[in-house]
């Protein structure tokens, strides 16, 4: 079935943060052909608009999340324009390569700033205005290293766990009042994130390999794969499920 004969997003407005690129690109692109009115959102606001003009009604706000009054303004704007806030999709990310004794502090406080505290402002902030409407669905994307300790990942691993937590909670406090909240934890996926984790390694072609390896069904994971899990978690086809960590691994979390 094409993508485009789905339509689950049709007269739906959504917000996808982490657009410029990697999961939050293939999120926008999934949306879109599913009819959503799409805002993105993504630091690097010039870059996103490059790419965003084979989106022509897509709307780019350049935004910080880690800066609670700019994702204030930004859900602020989207609810404005009307008719209110139906998706909220959190695909913002940073990764860190170092075994807890070799991480810094300012490397552990830039990943929990990013991965998490960007996380919280942003699902505040929407929650806000989804709890009036009795309406809405927040999906993030962690990662299995929410799930699973992994060596010389102590930061991003807290974050990720963290952010599955977060998530939960959230869901608990959103469920009387009709709104859900999801998340997807990717193992590894084709995009700029896991590029750059594989710059890190002594050597990357082997590193990328092992990756491969690694995950039972025999590859690295493309971004329209996890937005595919994405948009079902957003979708009222998703409309009895909420508070979960749902593993888009390849089969990593079944060993």
């Amino acid at each position: 079935m094409s993508t485009r004969s789905l339509r689950r997003f049709a007269d739906r407005v959504a917000l996808v943060t982490g657009a410029a690129s990697g999961i939050g690109w293939a999120t926008a692109e999934r949306l879109a052909a599913e009819g959503a009115r799409l805002w993105l959102v993504d630091v690097r606001a010039d870059a996103l608009r490059e790419r965003a003009r084979v989106l022509p009604s897509a709307r780019v706000l350049g935004v910080d999340v880690t800066v609670p009054e700019e994702v204030d303004a930004a859900i602020d704007a989207v609810v404005r324009d009307g008719p209110g806030l139906d998706v909220v999709v959190n695909c913002v990310g940073a990764t860190l390569g170092a075994a807890v004794q070799d991480t810094q502090s300012d490397d552990w406080e830039r990943i929990l700033r990013v991965n998490l505290t960007g996380a919280f402002n942003l699902t505040r902030a929407a929650m806000r205005h989804m709890i009036v409407r009795r309406s809405g669905a927040i999906v993030h994307v962690a990662s299995d290293a929410g799930l699973v300790g992994m060596p010389s990942q102590a930061a991003y691993c807290a974050s990720k766990g963290g952010l599955v937590h977060f998530a939960r909670a959230c869901a608990l406090d959103a469920a009387p009042h009709d709104v859900r909240i999801n998340c997807v934890c990717p193992c590894f996926i084709a995009t700029p994130l896991l590029d750059a984790w594989i710059a890190t390694q002594p050597d990357p072609e082997r590193a990328l390999a092992e990756c491969a390896a690694e995950q039972p069904i025999g590859r690295i994971g493309q971004p329209g794969e996890v937005a595919a899990a994405i948009a079902f978690l957003a979708s009222d086809e998703a409309r009895f499920i909420t508070g979960i960590a749902l593993p888009v691994d390849g089969g990593v979390s079944a060993q």
